[in-house]
């Protein structure tokens, strides 16, 4: 049996030796490569080898550096790898370059095996695959580029055939290190060509140097010639003065002759008999005008009573001048006075509010003595700063933007990492290998976490604050002491590279500066392969000191994609090479430092104060010892942003900057006492006792200029530095080792004064608080009252602003002057308060004055109005919504959760609509009453036909309303705080959606919806108004409105194209990605411009046949009201047209021989609503305008509405409500980090010049609800008018059966109304926007010690406030445009009957 196991198990053997394959082995081991090592059960593996190990031929594990035990027969070595970095030559070869140049070129490649088991099942011959690789590789990367340069890019050729060589032979196990290129030959011909080159490049500086002489003399001719031309024509200028001189003298004669000719009239009119004069004069003219007609076109515009020229006469004399004219510019100048008391309390809370801190502009020196002076010895220098030998003579600060310390971690553990794990292994590896030479921590930044304040914390050493006051606002440069100032100062050459924002920060500050543009988050690899074209051969050379290279591929990768994308994968790989490369390259007077300035949330995003947007990581590493050993428990585990500021200070051998408040990173330093080692320098005392005796300096300075700081907690710190100074000399004098308490007591010194200045930083400015609160509030009083009494504000006799205006400019001058007697100098903050709340008073006064004793024209007193602060209006549902809304937002939940509770306070306002209709029995066919009094709007007396109709049609809008609310659930972002909220996948870019299925899915969703809009926008312009005519109006309804949805739906399909895919059509798409955004933004501008310019839709349509001779005329269909008397009526100008404009279409006699069938003009729906609507319909501005335009209908059965037009609470309430749901239905949250910064690059992919227009289209995608809500926001005056169009044929009609709707008409009938309704209207929502406004003021104010004050209540105060302002401009271009429908409809009047619009 034994005899017959030894016989098996030699057979065996024999078979594994002849079976085994080829192995992968240095030159020094190919001695015994053809045998592998025998299984004696007891086996020592060398020191950086690995042996595979297989049980019955199937692999078992992998046998480490040491002793080993393997079981007889059963276990055989199958391989046998060498894990040290191996050199292999690749042979020279032959590659064409992009110019088509043969050249010859050979390399050397540095290989490491990472993974054993990888490098011995994963390929037959990796030895020859790498090599036929790197062979490939090179040649690929050869014919990409031009001869000129292959010799340029060298150091960037090697970079990219080493990480084309990683990425296919990580499945081998296999990382190759570096590749070298040893030798490029060059054909001799192409040789002689670059001779010829030079040769030629000289004849051409000859050549150009006798084409200038040319030139020259061309100039001078050709000067001469002009010189001549300009003699003659200043003749003929002053020739030409003196004939206008002449002419502009009988021009004057001509209009003085005028003027004595009109007074002369004039008091001929006053005279007896003058009227009658006046009237025979105008019916001559009448008579006169119809020898005229038809004489230039065949279309004309008659009104019936043509014969009768004493109706003419009699209405010219009657009628009132400005009877149809609305009050325009009292409307925009109430609007613009309360917009501005607005901004006024806004921008002195906003100034009391933000933190604010005073910048010491002074400057730390070498020279510097700090107090108290240490015990020096004889001849030495009473000098603080660089007295010690610096233990670094260079730095290497890489800073890569957003490496959060996720990414730097390291987890051998994690078998599926994701694309930003496990990335960067050189942190890791180094510091496990060299614990004595680097140190990886959390670098913790302070908020806001965005990249110029984070570059101004780790410079400066300062605390960041909203607002940082210095002596010089014009500059954006950093004022304050700083380390690249220091290093100027002692002589060090700071070399930059990379963020061009360190231009604007530092500027004249470097020795030499690379910078890149950075704004275009979209650009992953310009900046970090510009700097990669300049850092090697910059740290080669020796013209530098501090070398600062400033990385920004990883955070625009997040911005662009996420952190979970493979892109983030490329461009942590390719960071982790470069700092291979950069430790490689180091000197032993050399630091590194590679850092983050902040980290980035899931997303991708910064700007807040999330833990994950807070954490960056820091590597410090250097060739020589830099800490005293390996980590201990007492290192720290969080480095605050701060204390790098001291510690590279003290290091490099330069001041620490004058403002700094950081604290040494002690385990730089040596401990006190040590010598030799890690060495040199400063030791950990010293350290502190020098970072002590600064911030003591800078604390005594800034309480001596601020005055900020609470005097008991100066007190306490600067004892506590007596105390420790005093202990700290006594120690040193004596001669005698310090306690470790001194050192740690010092360490809590400076931990103290830090928390002091953060807290001391966090202070208000109650005064100015207080201002803003009060001008607020008297705002909102104020606007609710000029809704309530605008019919009373508009009138002449009413409250003017003018008192209030010129109260307001007094007070303001009184109190400059003041401030200029007592201070010397003016805060226009100050001067504005005293302007707005003086304005706000006397309008108020004088508002209920004329409410008490209001007075109509004549002279009589009018009846008194209803109270309107009265608690019973107040708790409506319409006011008591807002109301509770308004308090909610004193709570961090309700602003958290905003987005789905003001979805449901939408819905429920929505609800009480008819649920209030069906109380008053208003939803149901009424019983008929024929007493009842008929109102101005259609009449009360609707039929059941008619009431069941516009109570379906509420209610199917009520559900339209409901689903709308509900799908746009799905559309919300989720906050930091929501940690189980999932944001909606519909909200990512389509250019990071991975799955090709689901962003073709999203793509046709994206495309049909925005289809569906353009046709349902079309289809109700062309329902309720007429897109038959040729104004400006209809062109962007017919063309720019398809034309833009076109090219917003190429757009998306080239943004969504990605970057490696269609290489043919790059170029093409590039194109498109510039060009597509831009016609729209063009198209739309046209659209906008054209309506402004002309928004009426009237149509020309044929005249009916007349009736047959001897048939009776029609009698007018149309009556301006009821009630009132034909003679009444005459003092309407908008009837008398409307009547003429359609007896002239039923006329039936033939007038100055007009055929049957000529053109006449027809006007329907003049456009004073059609104007906008088409523009910002949404489907859930459709809704509500519905639901309002049919509760305003079935309200009219009990007569509630006259013709005021007034807009009732409710509608107002949903509308501002609705804008607020639709910020939150577009992804948008009330928080910095949400802000979609990308819209500013849509159509700019290059990046902006300036910061107007980044600005303005981060905006405009920012609050596009707020725009579209508050310039569609006279849609509720206009909708139950327009309505009228298709709904007033049948049962409600005003008049007899069949009678034409008269829809903004009636507007125009009753200017005076008109009027007021609109500016109720626009202060009615502006109440609503101002309460919004006033309530986060107050939450802010009150809650400003509120632990989420900075994470929830000052950004909901930014947005609401900022929404406001938005807004409330919106609101005024909304008005405007009514204001120019008006006058277009007015000077279309006047051009169809001149006499009447006169």
């Amino acid at each position: 049996m034994l005899r017959a196991l030894c016989r098996t198990g030699g057979a065996f053997l024999q078979q594994t030796q002849r079976a085994a394959p080829r192995l992968w082995v240095t030159p020094a081991q190919q001695r015994w490569a053809s045998s592998l090592p025998m299984n004696t059960v007891v086996l020592f593996v060398p020191q950086q080898e690995s042996w595979v190990v297989e049980r019955m031929g199937r692999f078992h594990r992998i046998l480490e550096p040491g002793l080993n035990f393997l079981i007889p027969v059963l276990d055989r070595i199958g391989y046998v790898q060498n894990l040290k970095e191996m050199v292999i030559d690749v042979p020279e070869q032959s590659a064409v370059s992009l110019d088509n140049v043969t050249l010859q070129i050979d390399g050397v490649l540095y290989l490491r095996i990472l993974d054993p088991y990888k490098a011995s099942y994963g390929v037959e011959d990796p030895q020859y695959a790498v090599t036929q690789l790197a062979q490939t590789t090179m040649r690929s990367e050869l014919g990409k580029l031009t001869l000129d340069k292959v010799f340029r890019e060298r150091e960037s050729l090697n970079s990219n055939i080493v990480q084309s060589i990683n990425q296919a032979s990580d499945e081998w196990g296999i990382r190759c290190l570096r590749y070298e290129i040893k030798d490029i030959y060059v054909p001799p011909r192409v040789k002689e060509s670059m001779q010829m080159q030079v040769e030629a490049e000289r004849k051409k500086r000859a050549t150009v140097l006798e084409s200038e002489g040319t030139r020259e003399a061309a100039i001078n001719i050709a000067e001469g010639h002009k010189q001549a031309q300009i003699l003659a024509s200043e003749g003929e200028k002053a020739e030409q003065i003196n004939n206008a001189s002449g002419e502009a003298q009988a021009v004057l004669a001509k209009a003085e002759a005028k003027s004595k000719a009109i007074r002369m009239l004039s008091d001929a009119l006053t005279e007896q008999n003058g009227n009658a004069a006046a009237s025979l004069s105008v019916a001559e003219q009448y008579v006169s005008a119809f020898s005229k007609l038809a004489k230039e076109t065949n279309t004309i515009l008659l009104p019936s009573s043509t014969g009768d020229i004493s109706s003419m006469v009699t209405q010219r004399e009657e009628e009132n001048p400005t009877a149809a004219r609305m009050k325009k510019l009292p409307v925009l100048s109430l609007l613009l006075w309360v917009c501005a008391v607005y901004f006024v309390g806004i921008y002195l809370f906003v100034g009391g509010f933000l933190l604010v801190r005073l910048e010491v502009n002074r400057t730390s020196t070498c020279g510097d003595v700090l107090q108290p002076g240490d015990v020096l010895q004889p001849g030495e220098e009473p000098a603080d700063f660089c007295r010690v030998q610096p233990r670094f003579r260079r730095a290497v600060l890489l800073i890569i933007d957003a490496l959060k310390i996720d990414f730097a971690w390291f987890d051998p553990n994690n078998t599926s990492p994701r694309p930003y794990e496990n990335k960067l292994p050189v942190l890791e590896e180094t510091v496990t290998s060299r614990p004595s030479h680097s140190r990886l921590y959390p670098f913790r930044a302070d908020p806001p976490t965005t990249t110029m304040q984070r570059i101004k914390g780790f410079t400066t050493g300062s605390l960041p604050t909203f607002v940082d006051v210095g002596n010089n606002f014009a500059s954006s440069a950093i004022l304050e002491d700083n380390l690249i100032h220091q290093f100027g100062q002692v002589g060090k050459r700071v070399v930059f590279m990379g963020d061009d924002t360190w231009e604007n920060l530092f500027p004249k500050k470097f020795h030499r500066s690379l910078p890149f543009p950075s704004f275009n988050v979209k650009d992953l690899h310009t900046v970090d392969n510009g700097i990669l074209q300049h850092l090697y051969s910059t740290m080669v050379g020796e013209d530098w000191d501090v070398l600062v290279a400033h990385f920004l591929g990883v955070d625009h990768c997040g911005h662009r994609f996420g952190p979970d994308h493979p892109a983030m994968a490329d461009k942590l790989t390719q960071m982790d090479g470069v700092i291979r490369s950069v430790i490689d390259r180091l000197q032993n007077d050399t630091l590194l430092v590679v850092m983050g300035d902040h980290g980035m949330t899931d997303t991708g995003d910064h700007g807040g104060e999330s833990q994950k947007e807070t954490d960056a990581a820091i590597f410090l590493y250097s060739p020589s010892p830099l800490f005293p050993g390996p980590p201990t428990q007492s290192e720290p585990d969080v480095v605050p942003q701060t204390d790098l500021v001291p510690t590279l200070a003290l290091l490099l051998g330069v001041p620490i900057p004058y403002s700094s408040v950081g604290q040494v990173l002690l385990p730089v330093f040596s401990p006190h006492g040590q010598t030799g080692g890690a060495v040199g320098g400063l030791s950990q005392l010293e350290a502190l006792w020098i970072n002590a005796k600064q911030v003591n300096r800078f604390l005594e300075t800034y309480s001596g200029m601020a005055k900020d700081i609470p005097a008991e907690s100066l007190s306490q710190l600067k004892s506590e530095f007596s105390r420790l100074s005093s202990e700290y000399l006594a120690t040193v004098r004596e001669g005698r080792p310090p306690s470790p308490r001194l050192a740690a007591s010092l360490q809590a010194y400076l931990t103290s004064v830090r928390a002091t200045c953060r807290a001391t930083w966090a202070r208000f400015n109650p005064l100015k608080m207080a201002a803003g609160l009060a001008i607020l509030a008297f705002a909102c009083l104020t606007c609710f009252i000029v809704s309530e009494l605008s019919l009373v504000l508009i009138r002449e006799s009413g409250p003017g602003l003018k008192p209030p205006v010129r109260v307001a400019f007094i007070a303001g001058v009184c109190v400059a002057i003041g401030q200029i007697g007592t201070q010397g100098d003016v805060e226009a903050s100050w001067c504005l308060a005293a302007a707005a709340l003086s304005s706000e008073l006397v309008f108020l006064w004088r508002a209920r004055r004329s409410r008490a004793v209001p007075e109509e024209k004549n002279g009589s007193k009018a009846p008194k109005s209803p109270s309107w602060l009265t608690p019973r209006r107040l708790l409506l549902p319409s006011l008591l919504v807002p109301l509770l809304r308004c308090a909610s937002l004193l709570s961090d939940s309700y602003v958290i959760a905003e987005g789905r509770a003001v979805t449901f306070l939408v819905f429920s306002l929505a609800l009480y609509i008819p649920i209030h209709l069906n109380w008053d029995g208003l939803l149901l066919p009424p019983i008929h009453d024929p007493l009842k009094a008929a109102g101005f709007l259609p009449s009360p007396a609707l039929s059941p036909s008619t009431v069941r109709k516009e109570s379906g049609t509420l209610l199917a809008c009520l559900g339209v309303l409901v689903g709308s609310l509900y799908l746009s659930l799905s559309f919300h972002a989720c906050r930091e705080e929501q940690g189980s909220c999932q944001p909606s996948p519909f909200l990512s870019p389509l250019s990071r959606l991975q799955d090709n299925q689901l962003k073709n899915l999203h793509y046709v969703l994206s495309v049909v919806s925005l289809g569906l809009w353009t046709y349902l926008l079309k289809r109700c312009l062309r329902h309720y108004g007429n897109l038959n005519a040729s104004s400006g109006a209809v062109f962007t309804a017919h063309w720019i409105l398809p034309l833009t949805s076109v090219c917003l739906a190429l757009h998306w399909a080239v943004s969504a194209t990605p970057e490696d895919s269609f290489r043919n059509l790059s170029e093409l798409i590039g194109v498109g990605q510039l060009v597509l955004p831009r016609a729209a933004f063009c198209l739309l501008g046209l659209g906008m411009f054209l309506i402004w310019l002309d928004p009426l839709t009237v149509f020309i349509k044929p005249k009916d046949k007349t009736p047959a001779r001897g048939q009776s005329q029609t009698p007018s269909r149309y009556r301006a009201s009821t009630g009132i008397s034909t003679q009444a009526e005459l003092h309407h100008l908008i009837p008398q047209i409307y009547q003429r404009m359609r007896r002239s279409l039923d006329d039936d006699e033939q007038f100055m021989g007009d055929v049957d069938n000529s053109p006449a003009v027809k006007a329907y729906g003049l456009g004073t609503g059609m104007a906008l609507s088409f523009l910002l319909l949404l489907l859930e501005m459709g809704a509500l305008l519905h639901i309002h335009a049919s509760s305003t209908t079935l309200r009219s059965l009990q007569g509630t509405f006259s013709a005021d037009f007034n807009v009732p609470w409710t509608p107002v309430v949903l509308w501002s409500l609705a804008a607020t749901q639709f910020f939150h239905a577009t992804g948008h949250l009330p928080t910095f980090p949400s802000i979609q910064w990308g819209a500013a690059f849509v159509g700019f992919p290059d990046g902006h010049t300036g910061t107007l227009l980044p600005a303005s289209l981060v905006t405009l995608n920012t609050f596009a609800s707020h725009i579209l809500f508050s310039v569609a926001c006279p849609l509720l005056l206009f909708w139950p008018l327009v309505r009228e169009v298709r709904g007033s044929r049948g049962g409600r009609a005003c008049g007899d059966e069949g009678e034409d709707a008269v829809m903004e008409m009636r507007l125009r009938e009753h200017p005076q109304q008109f009027t007021s309704a609109l500016l109720q209207l626009a202060t009615r929502y502006l109440f609503i926007l101002g309460a919004q406004v006033f309530s986060s003021v107050c939450a802010a104010a009150i809650l400003r010690r509120h632990l989420m004050v900075w994470k929830v209540f000052a950004p909901k105060l930014m947005f609401e406030a900022s929404g406001f302002l938005v807004s409330s401009v919106s609101l005024l271009i909304g008005v405007a445009l009514v204001l120019r429908v008006d006058v277009a409809v007015g000077g279309w009047f006047k051009r169809l009957i001149p006499d009447a619009s006169r």
